[in-house]
């Protein structure tokens, strides 16, 4: 099992417990805690599911939520559970957590503003059409664009980005916040890296190390760095994304 697996697999059991002898998360969880990555991201989850349980505790259901759940099962042609490939039924949980979770994130408290931000820098996906504002500039260039125009020119690229170089780049808005997005590509792929204040987004997880994620076929890492929180993302293989860092 890699660590890809184990965050699909993590990400899909239930906080009651019930899974605990599934042998599929006994090594999961095993896992997690041998691999440093792996448990700060398996944090980050768990403190993100704690905050949305606060969350649906506090607030009023949608009077239409219940019947929507209801017409949806009715729709689905279901199978004895016992012929229920374990996939579909964590597929299954892990699309109603993003529905339910959709409907308060953007009213999110400090435990998942980070679940919020990578969820706003994703929603375009990082291959949509003249998404940057300036292009064929230096590695100097760029900084100096950034600078006349909110930007924060000064970010660090880690190494496997900085070999590459720059492509173009852009100023995006989030919360009255200027984020940074440097675009790289790279044999016919492309990724963007977002730059902002860590102070921006108090309650997170994240480490000098950086920790790996996917959003449908978006990859993703996040890491932090001289006060500064870095996003990479970009529909690439997870191993060539770590490659660039």
């Amino acid at each position: 099992m890699n660590r890809e697996e184990a965050q699909f697999i993590l990400g899909a059991c239930r906080p009651d417990g019930e899974d605990a002898q599934d042998p599929q998360y006994r090594e999961a969880l095993a896992l997690a805690g041998r691999d440093p990555v792996l448990a700060r991201w398996l944090a980050e989850e768990r403190a993100f599911d704690r905050a949305l349980s606060a969350k649906l505790r506090a607030r009023a259901v949608p009077p239409d939520l219940a019947g929507q759940l209801l017409l949806a099962r009715a729709t689905v042609r279901r199978l004895p559970r016992w012929r229920q490939p374990v996939w579909l039924a964590m597929a299954a949980a892990l699309a109603l957590l993003l529905a339910v979770g959709a409907l308060f994130l953007p009213r999110g408290g400090a435990g998942d503003e980070f679940a919020a931000f990578r969820t706003a820098m994703l929603a375009p996906g990082p291959e949509f059409g003249g998404h940057a504002d300036v292009w064929g500039l230096d590695n100097a260039g760029y900084r100096t664009w950034l600078a006349s125009h909110r930007g924060d020119p000064n970010f660090v690229l880690p190494r496997g980005l900085a070999d590459k170089g720059i492509s173009a780049c852009k100023v995006v808005a989030w919360r009255g916040r200027q984020v940074t997005m440097l675009c790289v590509k790279f044999g016919g792929q492309h990724v963007d890296l977002f730059v902002l204040d860590a102070e921006a987004i108090p309650g997170h997880a994240l480490g000098a190390m950086p920790a790996m994620f996917a959003v449908g076929e978006v990859n993703a890492a996040a890491w932090l760095r001289e006060g500064k929180l870095y996003l990479l993302a970009g529909t690439v293989p997870a191993t060539e994304l770590r490659a660039l860092l």
